[in-house]
């Protein structure tokens, strides 16, 4: 069975990488690199080599030195949505470890409220005659016909009926607004998705 390891193990596996010669690596230079770079203490870093080498991915080699045993399998889990990822599937940016669905959905994010992006979808819609819902696709069509019908939605209510994860809501609904079919209006404690006009 494959180990699954957390960030801070990741991290650790990452120093020992960096920290690794010919001959193996020494713990010192893993200790420091690990407190530099994510600030991790050195009680830490032993704790965390000694359940790598209960799992076989740091062993002693011949020569009495630990050395990282890159035939070892293991995966990782991400912290977004908790799914458990290969070993050589997994993208690290900013000391984070995430899946590449939620790395790609992180960073398609589309902003609601882009003055700019409303201007530009005005001129590109009334240069090639799109009104109302001309040039959308069925899905943001759809939700649009479903605000319509309520006169109101909240994101949530729109998320769970089309099966669409928050950021995929918000991305949605950003179109929308850059059209100018929705806008957002607080009615009692809650913020709205209504139609544009209205």
């Amino acid at each position: 069975m494959k180990p699954v390891l957390d960030e801070e193990e990741i991290w650790i596996i990452e120093c020992i990488k960096e920290a690794h010669i010919d001959c193996g690596f020494h713990i010192r230079d893993v200790i420091k690199k690990a407190k530099t770079r994510y600030g991790l203490s050195r009680s830490t870093v032993y704790e965390i080599v000694s359940y790598l080498e209960f799992h076989g991915l740091v062993r002693t080699n011949e020569s009495g030195n630990r050395v990282f045993d890159q035939n070892v399998s293991y995966c990782v889990t991400c912290p977004g949505c908790g799914k458990e990822i290969p070993e050589n599937e997994y993208i690290k940016e900013n000391g984070r470890v995430t899946c590449e669905e939620c790395y790609l959905e992180e960073h398609q994010r589309i902003k609601f409220a882009d003055p700019v992006a409303v201007r530009s979808k005005k001129l590109f819609r009334k240069k090639y005659g799109l009104e109302g819902t001309d040039g959308l696709t069925d899905l943001q069509k759809e939700v649009y016909r479903f605000i319509q019908a309520e006169g109101g939605v909240t994101p949530e209510k729109v998320s769970k009926l089309f099966g669409l994860t928050p950021q995929e809501t918000r991305n949605q609904l950003a179109i929308l607004r850059h059209c100018e079919l929705v806008k957002w209006r607080k009615m009692g404690d809650e913020m709205y998705m209504v139609p544009f006009d209205s």
